[in-house]
């Protein structure tokens, strides 16, 4: 109905966008929560950040092999 940039797409993004930024606060002061990782990971596909979740990704492997496999799964759903 919107489009690809509709409405709800734009505010979505805007909210995924924030999240990234609140996560990346939260890691300043935890760095190597695998879960924190895992959520900007996520937050960076679902921007399109894929470059930045790949990064998230290299960090992630090293402390959670599980978790850093199910973010390269979804890294590689786009």
């Amino acid at each position: 109905m919107f489009g690809r940039k509709g409405t709800f797409s734009k505010m979505a993004e805007g909210l995924v966008e924030k999240l990234a930024r609140e996560l990346e606060e939260e890691l300043k002061n935890r760095p190597n929560d695998p879960e924190l990782l895992f959520k900007l990971g996520v937050a960076y596909v679902r921007a399109g950040k894929i470059d930045k979740a790949r990064e998230v990704y290299k960090k992630l492997k090293n402390l959670d092999k599980e978790k850093a496999n199910e973010l390269l799964d979804r890294i590689y759903e786009v």
